[in-house]
């Protein structure tokens, strides 16, 4: 799953996408994101949205921040979905060893990436949810899960409804340990995503 992720490089996303926003070290569920929706004409519209989806016929908020690619066609929760692309430039996965959890930063060398989302509307709010898949063997060294990238073309075609769950931007992603202390919404700065050392050797 994707639990945590960040927009750092508020200068790139301005520049990219034309939207002034605030840096988040670690962007946490039902937290305000930056999308890019489908206009007509085959042009993208950024806007905000909550980092939490529910269903319009749900009579109680869902608030799922993930929804798996394999069954995404198959539950009745994501048939009413629109399709988006949540803008980021790293995520955050724990890699669990017995009853210790160790946090790890991905990214793309400070580069600005999209991931895959889908968005409804449920009681006047606009929330959005990530797409995830099985992650690459690299990747799967930390967390079975990983979110869905794609590049500017996967991107259109996935807003005009093609399913696009592979993308090459997956075999560039690298990723390093961090401190715990990404493990709390209240820290939030560039403390979160500073690489630490640790005993084992074997990250990217």
């Amino acid at each position: 799953m994707c639990g945590r992720f960040t927009v750092r490089d508020v200068q790139q996303i301005q520049d990219k996408y034309g939207s002034s926003i605030k840096a988040n070290f670690n962007v946490s569920p039902s937290q305000d994101v930056l999308v890019l929706t489908y206009r007509e004409g085959g042009s993208t519209q950024p806007e905000t949205m909550r980092w939490h989806y529910s269903p319009t016929w749900a009579k109680e908020p869902m608030n799922l921040i993930n929804a798996r690619s394999e069954t995404l066609r198959e539950k009745p929760s994501f048939k009413m979905a629109e399709r988006c692309l949540i803008v980021a430039d790293g995520w955050y996965e724990w890699l669990r060893e017995g009853e210790s959890k160790e946090p790890y930063f991905f990214h793309m060398r400070n580069k600005v990436f999209n991931f895959a989302g889908i968005y409804t509307e449920h009681q006047d709010v606009k929330g959005c949810a990530i797409i995830t898949k099985e992650a690459n063997e690299k990747l799967s060294k930390i967390h079975h899960r990983m979110p869905v990238m794609l590049k500017s073309d996967e991107g259109r075609d996935w807003l005009k409804g093609k399913d696009v769950f592979t993308s090459s931007l997956s075999e560039r992603v690298e990723y390093y340990p961090v401190d715990k202390i990404v493990n709390s919404p209240i820290n939030n700065d560039e403390r979160c995503v500073e690489e630490i050392k640790l005993e084992r050797d074997d990250y990217a």
